[in-house]
Order: C-alpha cells, then sequence, then structure tokens
C-alpha cells in the first residue's frame, strides 16, 4: 500500500522539479522571457500526525503495543512499529499537499487489480478512500482522506491472523482524527 503514497509523493516532486526547472530557465541567456511562474511567497505550515495520533489510540484501535517514531521535521511520518515478533500491526500516517482533488490524485495514483475500494463518510472531510488488500496472509488496509488541499493517510499492515473489520473501523476513527484535526488548525480553507 506504500506505493500509493510513493505514487502521489513523486507526482507532487514533479511539480516541485518542473516549477523549479522554469525559475532557473527565466535567470538564463539574452533572450526575453515571459512571467515566472506563480510559486507560492511561503512555505506551508506543517504537522506531524503523532500531534494527533499516540500509542494509546493505535493501541485502542488496532490493538498494538507499539512505540511512536515521529520522523523528522522536512519528513514528517508518524509511525507506530510494535515488537518484530509480536505478530501486531504497524501502523503509519503522514500527508501530502495536494491543489486538486482526491479524485484526480487518485487517478494518478494507480490501483492493484484486485484491491477492494470502498469511499467512507468522514466528518469534516472533502472526500476519503479505504484500500483493503491481502497479499501473503497480511492484510494492507490504506485509508485516504482529504480537507482542501491537505490529504492525509494511514497505513496498516496486520499479519495473520488479523481482523478485517477491526482494522477498518480503526482506519475510519484514524482518518477522523485526522480530518478534525484539519478542521480544527484551519487547513481546509484553501485560497
Amino acid at each position: 500500500m506504500l506505493r500509493f503514497r510513493g505514487s502521489l509523493r513523486s507526482h507532487l516532486n514533479h511539480r516541485l522539479w518542473v516549477a523549479a526547472t522554469l525559475v532557473l530557465l527565466a535567470g538564463c541567456g539574452d533572450d526575453e522571457v515571459g512571467e515566472k511562474p506563480d510559486l507560492p511567497d511561503e512555505t506551508p505550515a506543517l504537522w506531524n500526525p503523532c500531534d494527533v495520533l499516540d500509542s494509546g489510540t493505535i493501541e485502542r484501535e488496532f490493538g498494538s503495543v507499539a512505540t511512536e517514531e515521529s520522523g523528522t521535521a522536512s519528513a514528517p511520518e508518524c509511525r507506530f512499529k510494535p515488537d518484530e515478533k509480536s505478530g501486531q500491526a504497524v501502523v503509519t500516517a503522514s500527508y501530502t499537499l495536494f491543489s486538486g482533488t482526491l479524485d484526480e490524485a487518485w487517478e494518478s495514483m494507480g490501483q492493484p487489480e484486485d484491491a477492494e475500494v470502498t469511499e467512507p463518510e468522514i466528518d469534516g472531510a472533502d472526500a476519503a478512500r479505504v484500500v483493503v488488500d491481502v497479499v501473503r496472509k497480511q492484510l494492507y488496509v490504506t485509508g485516504f482522506v482529504q480537507n482542501g488541499e491537505l490529504i492525509q493517510n494511514v497505513n496498516v499492515v496486520d499479519p495473520a491472523p488479523y481482523d478485517e473489520q477491526a482494522v477498518l473501523a480503526g482506519v475510519r476513527t484514524v482518518l477522523t482524527l485526522l480530518s478534525q484535526h484539519a478542521v480544527e488548525s484551519g487547513v481546509e480553507e484553501t485560497d
């Protein structure tokens, strides 16, 4: 399931690379060039999903007794990793900024043909998707929630034996918490 987030991140990195290339080309040569592309004046405020989630929430929702890892300031990813031999679910959460809709981002991601995809209603969210797949007796669930230009996601990998319905309920709860945080922070408001 991480391939979804990676594809979206690759798409966004490509957009930034194109914008940076245009700025560099605008400063080269003696020929007259058009206006510089409209780039943001400031870096958007970032947060870490660990601001919302904690090991107590993960244990309550997924049954995983896990250590919280919060990534770095430039790569904020909230990861909850249980003891390696525990057989418990690993949970990660992250986000990206995207000026289009979740539908547009979704089209660029590509989906496994045999995965089950649903569109749950999440309080305060513009859109949400949950993808479920089983590979080699492991349950993979990825949930996406959009609030304005913010697309947050949660990934759960749970080895057998797993309770799919309990994991799905936990993912919906986490998506709701992430969406509420976006609404309370005012991030869903776009220009």
